[in-house]
């Protein structure tokens, strides 16, 4: 049993019609995701595509071959606007429509390469699909790869498409043979259409469970880790340090005298100070240092390869940013401050626990003995008071 033209060819767009369908409800189910919206449009305006070009061929209709002309490349198109959607790149509509616009108009004034043009526009946009998602890789989805694949695939396609219809292997006003140079490329859309429209829908939902799972890990208030998530870190980390041999030493903060702040000026005042000594500490402290809000006004940091030394001096340093940049708060003058006590696992054997218990005693004494200080545990050194450490850069 042999497989004719044209029972491909209605095959090929009915899988383009129905992966674009799907996509066009699962949007219509959750309208925060364009892409599935754009991503299903183009399918469905390619199934659109063959069939003009079908039928075209098959009557000789010179009207319906410049239409499918037109539609094909705007697949590739609006699947490339709809990419940049997702990478929150703006991009006007218009530019999904000019390659195949210049690329119609191309033909109608070269006829003979009618199709080459079409073709080139269709591979020069998938070529820009695989580039866009290519860029974005950072955020580490799974399910980007597949796309990246699959888009750069379709445009190797494509391109030996534009060339078999350049060399004259494959006629330019005529629907290209199953068994030729051309011929693959009717599998290859099928698959390019029915695997990238399950890899977007994927791609979108591993976003946003990646994004509720970093959410449920962030204080809400002030942007930070919050307690589980910091103390999750904090255990690997310490993990990490104790396997390499290497110090790990840790900070307790506490605003000095914080509920009097609120009662005095109000919670939304109280907030602003939260706000602004999680935007000081973290300026102060490395991409590799844990910053977290354990609760209420209190704050932990882990800073891993670290002596208690070094630890000190970025604790003395906040500190004292915070009392100079905090003395006024949106007009009202609360001068803020805070205290803060410092701990170091030198030799890997202290848990997690008992490392921060050490710097939150430590903080305790620098609240007994006057606040607005920074105190080192006192296994370290017990009468070490840091509060005239000079300022650091």
């Amino acid at each position: 049993m042999s497989l004719d033209l044209p029972t491909l060819m209605i095959m090929q767009s009915f899988a383009m019609a129905c992966s674009g369908a799907l996509l066009c409800v699962a949007w219509t189910q959750n309208r925060t995701a364009p892409v599935w919206r754009l991503w299903g449009v183009a399918n469905i305006v390619a199934a659109a595509g063959i069939v003009s070009l079908m039928l075209g061929a098959t009557f000789h209709l010179i009207i319906l071959s410049a239409i499918g002309g037109f539609l094909m490349p705007t697949q590739s198109g609006l699947m490339w606007k709809a990419a940049r959607v997702f990478e929150s790149k703006r991009t006007p509509l218009a530019y999904a429509f000019a390659g195949p616009l210049a690329a119609t108009l191309a033909g109608a004034l070269l006829p003979n390469f009618a199709a080459t043009f079409s073709l080139a526009a269709g591979a020069a946009y998938t070529l820009a699909i695989v580039a866009v998602l290519w860029a974005g890789r950072a955020d580490r989805l799974t399910a980007r790869w597949p796309l990246v694949i699959l888009a750069g695939v379709h445009s190797l396609a494509l391109a030996i498409g534009t060339y078999s219809t350049f060399d004259g292997s494959t006629g330019q006003d005529s629907v290209p043979a199953i068994m030729s140079l051309f011929g693959f490329i009717y599998f290859e859309s099928i698959i390019f259409a029915l695997g990238t429209s399950v890899f977007v829908f994927a791609l979108v939902n591993e976003r946003n469970e990646a994004a509720t799972k970093a959410a449920a890990s962030k204080d809400s208030l002030t942007g930070i880790a919050n307690r589980a998530s910091f103390l999750a870190s904090a255990e690997r980390t310490l993990q990490r340090c104790r396997h390499d041999r290497s110090p790990l030493s840790a900070i307790m903060f506490d605003l000095d005298h914080f509920k009097a702040i609120n009662d005095k000026y109000g919670h939304a005042i109280g907030d602003a100070v939260l706000k602004q000594f999680c935007d000081i500490a973290a300026a102060a402290l490395r991409q590799t240092d844990l910053f977290g809000r354990m609760g209420g006004e209190e704050f932990a940091v882990i800073l891993p390869a670290a002596s208690i030394e070094v630890a000190l001096l970025r604790a003395e340093r906040i500190r004292l940013t915070f009392a100079d940049d905090c003395q006024f708060v949106r007009g009202n003058r609360v001068n803020a401050t805070v205290s803060g006590g410092v701990s170091m696992n030198a030799e890997g054997s202290q848990t997690l626990d008992a490392l921060l218990e050490s710097a939150d005693a430590a903080l305790y004494r620098a609240k007994t003995e006057g606040r607005n200080r920074v105190i080192r545990a006192a296994e370290s050194s017990p009468d070490t008071v840091m509060s005239d450490v000079p300022r650091v850069a």
